[in-house]
Order: structure tokens, then sequence, then C-alpha cells
């Protein structure tokens, strides 16, 4: 799942079944949305992960992605 507010785009989710990991289907789907959102006229694309997640940052790192130093705020609401 992708998005795109005008701003920057942003990858929300994205999947793929550990049984089909590892046959570039992720790659596909990252570069399927990067497209679109290009398409849109998008010039950033942001995405978070959890830093406990180093397999995918790994991941995102070979598709060009670059850790940024941010910090990331949420508020759950009632």
């Amino acid at each position: 799942m992708a998005g795109y507010d005008g701003h920057r785009g942003w990858l929300y989710t994205v999947a793929v079944s550990p049984q089909y990991q590892r046959q570039g289907i992720g790659s596909k789907l990252v570069r399927h949305a990067e497209s679109v959102l290009i398409a849109m006229g998008c010039l950033k694309i942001n995405l978070q992960v959890r830093i406990s997640n180093a397999e995918v940052v790994e991941f995102y790192r070979k598709l060009g992605y670059l850790v940024e130093e941010r910090i990331s705020m949420g508020k759950l609401v009632p």
C-alpha cells in the first residue's frame, strides 16, 4: 500500500508471503509503487521500519533507501 499527499510519497505496507520471499517479488512491488508515485509528481518517498527489523532495513537499503535522522511520533486516540 502506498500513498501520496502532494508533498511526499509513502510506502505503508509491502508484504510477501514467506513461501514466496527472496524471489524478487517484494522488489518488484516497491519498484511498481515508486513508478506510480513518480508519475503522480512525487519527488521523495518515505517509509518506516521498526529498528529491530534489520532484515527489512537491509532490503530497503538495497533498493536505494537511506536511514534518515528523524524522530517518528505517534499518538493513540480513543
